[in-house]
C-alpha cells in the first residue's frame, strides 16, 4: 500500500528553492507547464553470475546502474556478471517527469522576470495525474541531479 500526505505545510515558494533544501521533505505549488512520456524506471535489476550462474537483485537508486560487487555464493566469489532484464527479480515502476512553474507573484520587482520551474518525478499511481495547465501541490523530497548544463533541483 502507498501513503500519501496531503496539506502539508508551510509550503516553499520556488523564489526560495535552494541547494541548502537538498534532501529535505517540502511542498510547493504551482501550475503544469509540461508532462513527459510515461518511461519505465528500473529500481531493483538481476544479474546473473559469469562464473556459477547464481541470479542476485541489486537495488537501482534512482534508476542508476550498479553492477554487483561479487558472487554472493560463499564458493564462487566471481566478479563477473551479466543483467537479465527479463528475469522476476527485476522490478520496474511507471515513471514521468512533469515541469511545474511558479505561480505568477504580484511582489514588487517581480514583473517582467521569466518564471522559475521545477522538474517533478512521478512514479507509480502518481504518473498520468495531471496534464500542462493543472494547478498542483506537490510534496516531495529535493534531489540533485547533474546534467549537461549543470546541477538542476529536482522534486521527487
Amino acid at each position: 500500500p502507498v501513503c500519501r500526505v496531503y496539506n502539508y505545510e508551510p509550503l516553499t515558494h520556488l523564489r526560495n528553492l535552494r541547494a541548502n533544501c537538498y534532501g529535505k521533505y517540502l511542498a510547493l505549488r504551482g501550475t503544469v507547464v509540461r508532462v513527459s512520456n510515461i518511461k519505465p524506471l528500473c529500481t531493483k535489476l538481476a544479474f546473473v553470475c559469469g562464473t556459477c550462474g547464481d541470479v542476485q537483485s541489486v537495488p537501482l537508486p534512482d534508476g542508476k546502474y550498479t553492477l554487483p560487487a561479487k558472487c554472493l555464493v560463499p564458493e564462487c566469489r566471481g566478479r563477473s556478471f551479466t543483467p537479465d532484464r527479463s528475469s522476476p527479480l527485476t522490478t520496474t515502476v511507471d515513471w514521468q517527469s512533469v515541469k511545474v512553474q511558479e505561480l505568477s507573484s504580484e511582489e514588487q520587482g517581480e514583473a517582467g522576470r521569466i518564471p522559475r520551474t521545477i522538474e517533478c518525478e512521478l512514479v507509480q499511481d502518481l504518473v498520468d495525474s495531471c496534464v500542462p495547465g493543472d494547478l498542483v501541490t506537490v510534496t516531495g523530497i529535493v534531489k540533485v541531479s547533474s546534467t549537461e548544463e549543470g546541477k538542476i533541483l529536482h522534486l521527487r
